[in-house]
């Protein structure tokens, strides 16, 4: 059963915010996600664990609402960082890619990523892919090898939060007049058609959980009947 939840502060310039969680095919669900508000501030974080062992899974239900708590006081570094650390709390670190969003008025949305999950923003016009997979397909692309070849490579993930540090995470900045901005994990980007991604932003741009919900909704099973766990924040600018 997929999950969703609208969160708004008062006021009639609060950002708003639809998050939604679908699990995949094959339980428990390692995916992910918390979200904290301080004043008109917005901190976001979406995890997705790699497997569904019971360490996985209780590491990327644990480490979002670290991220997003961190991230608000000391930046999104810092919030990587420290969650990467928590994966040495275990025998065997689990591995999961995060993504993170501070969204604020008055300034640009401040992104930072490591592995695969993956920040898009919409216009109005196009949505764009803000962030950069970290994965040996990526790796391979950018140093010139076969298109076709570096695609076998795509679900190798290089790095996650267990190797967190300033020469791993990534960052970006998304224009403030960009005013809405997704957090995904790549249940969502691997299963669902880029075109059918910007039809759905276009449809829903002015409502964050109807994109959400749709978005996680419409992600479609592989060859093999797998289908991913899908889980997605939708952070919406007021309009100016």
């Amino acid at each position: 059963m997929a999950e969703t939840s609208t969160r708004q502060a008062a006021g009639s310039q609060a950002i708003t915010v639809g998050m939604a969680r679908r699990p995949g095919t094959e339980p428990p669900c390692a995916d992910g996600y918390d979200l904290q508000r301080r004043g008109q501030q917005v901190c976001a974080a979406v995890v997705d664990g790699a497997g569904h062992d019971a360490a996985v899974v209780r590491y990327a239900q644990a480490v979002p609402q670290v991220i997003t708590h961190i991230g608000m006081t000391m930046g999104g570094l810092a919030a990587l960082t420290t969650a990467g650390q928590m994966a040495h709390a275990y025998d065997t670190p689990p591995h999961a890619s995060a993504v993170y969003a501070r969204m604020e008025p008055g300034q640009p949305t401040t992104i930072h990523w490591i592995g695969d999950c993956r920040a898009y923003a919409w216009d109005g016009a196009a949505l764009t892919q803000w962030s950069t997979d970290q994965t040996m397909g990526e790796y391979l692309r950018r140093n010139g090898v076969a298109v076709d070849l570096a695609a076998a490579h795509d679900n190798w993930s290089r790095t996650g939060l267990a190797q967190a540090g300033a020469g791993m995470c990534r960052e970006t900045q998304i224009p403030e007049r960009v005013r809405l901005v997704l957090l995904v994990t790549d249940g969502v980007s691997d299963q669902v058609d880029p075109a059918e991604m910007e039809r759905l932003c276009r449809v829903h741009e002015a409502d964050s959980q109807a994109l959400a919900d749709a978005l996680t909704a419409v992600a479609q099973a592989d060859a093999d009947g797998y289908r991913d766990d899908a889980t997605v924040i939708a952070l919406l600018r007021p309009p100016a």
